[in-house]
């Protein structure tokens, strides 16, 4: 994964960026406790209507069921005092999404920010690059978010980067990199 703030890598065995000097006790400090986790579609800003919850987590299920790793889903209405892209980082490890070979995906909406984040873990960055994950947001979610069609723009970005990682082979949890 890569430092929210200057973008060098980081790892688990690095507690602090050898960039920057980030480290994430600096947002546990600010943000304290994360939000308890529902699974894979954790619409905590409630932007989703129930159905549209439903269907999105029974496919994350089958991504999961087909790769080994999660794709998660995520809405907030603010990630204040921090900025989105080092809320989703810290949110991705704090859920410890894709267990603890960070073998997953978070994908983040934060609404009144009006960003969409991703954050990819260690075994699915050959998968996704941060600038495909980027292209995928800009293409597949920005212009249905720009519409007010919340669930759509989530769905369009999940399948997107579903097909992106069913491309590869993905590693599954607990193999060697």
């Amino acid at each position: 994964m890569k430092c929210p703030r200057c973008g060098l890598l980081v790892d688990d065995q690095v507690p602090r960026c050898r960039g920057c000097g980030f480290g994430i006790g600096d947002l546990d400090r600010r943000l304290n406790n994360p939000p308890e986790r529902a699974g894979l579609v954790n619409d905590l800003a409630g932007a989703l209507p129930a159905s549209d919850r439903d269907a999105m987590a029974q496919r994350l299920a089958q991504i999961h069921a087909t790769t080994g790793g999660e794709l998660v889903v995520a809405t907030v209405q603010t990630t204040k005092p921090v900025k989105p892209a080092e809320y989703v980082f810290w949110l991705f490890n704090r859920w410890e999404v894709g267990g603890p070979s960070h073998a997953g995906l978070l994908v983040l909406l934060a609404m009144d920010e009006r960003r969409v984040e991703c954050e990819v873990g260690y075994l699915w960055d050959v998968l996704v690059s941060d600038e495909g994950s980027l292209e995928i947001l800009e293409q597949a979610v920005v212009p249905h978010l720009k519409e007010g069609r919340i669930a759509e723009g989530l769905r369009a970005g999940v399948e997107r980067l579903a097909d992106l990682i069913a491309r590869g082979t993905p590693p599954r949890e607990g193999d060697a990199r």
